[in-house]
């Protein structure tokens, strides 16, 4: 099933990210470095918590306290403190919402600055064009020769913009890193998601046989949305941290 494939890899891709930033955080730590995963924080963690705190508004969660950014040299960047009613059938499917906030949240955050920063540059067309591309695809190799072309549509575009203004390139590029090094879920989001996931299963399916609804088409398009937009991003972060490492090594 296309469906389960396409999750499959943005959940490894989620996973890998997530390596990829605990990777990059032992090597400052190793160098002495270790506060300047704080650049960052200061755009990507209240970007990753205001997400969450969106999500538990529409979902009727209460929030008791919220904490979008603390450098006080716990790994803990910031929080949401909330609370639900476990009877709401609502409620429970809310939590899956809150816990994956950070991926929505993140990447909408990234397609909005991008077109204020380059109103003019179709990324609506290269969005749609790598989506397709997803939706053809019948197993990992494929997705592999795509995440390749990616990579190398990439840098193009990255030198593209560059053209077009050095200092507006590089305002926007640390503004996609810093959302993107904070857009994975922590291990508590991801808890949390994942017993919301259970109910949500099951008012889906409901919803799919109750009202005739094409929940499968929808969650298709949904996730191939969301990992064409991750395919295209991924080389920031990759070139972010390693420049990240490189200037901890340089330092005295």
């Amino acid at each position: 099933m296309q469906l389960l494939l396409l999750s499959a890899i943005f959940i490894g891709m989620l996973v890998l990210l997530r390596q990829i930033e605990v990777y990059s955080a032992s090597k400052l730590a190793q160098y002495g470095k270790y506060r300047l995963r704080y650049l960052t924080a200061f755009i990507g963690t209240p970007v990753h918590e205001i997400s969450h705190a969106l999500l538990c508004v529409l979902a009727r969660h209460k929030i008791h306290e919220i904490k979008l950014l603390q450098l006080n040299g716990n790994s803990q960047l910031g929080y949401v403190h909330h609370s639900y009613n476990p009877k709401s059938l609502y409620q429970q499917c809310g939590r899956f919402f809150i816990g994956s906030a950070p991926i929505f949240g993140g990447l909408l955050t990234m397609a909005i600055v991008s077109k204020i920063a380059y109103p003019h540059y179709d990324f609506d067309h290269l969005v749609g064009s790598n989506q397709n591309q997803l939706l053809a695809i019948s197993n990992i190799s494929d997705y592999l020769v795509i995440f390749m072309q990616n990579i190398r549509h990439s840098f193009g575009l990255y030198v593209e913009l560059f053209d077009q203004g050095s200092l507006k390139f590089i305002v926007w590029f640390f503004a996609m890193a810093s959302i993107v090094c904070h857009i994975s879920p922590s291990a508590a989001d991801m808890k949390g998601a994942a017993s919301g996931a259970l109910f949500l299963t099951a008012l889906l399916a409901l919803l799919y046989f109750a009202a005739n609804i094409d929940i499968y088409s929808i969650a298709l398009l949904s996730i191939s949305l969301l990992l064409s937009i991750l395919t295209l991003v991924f080389l920031v972060i990759i070139v972010y941290l390693l420049l990240l490492v490189v200037l901890a090594k340089l330092l005295p």
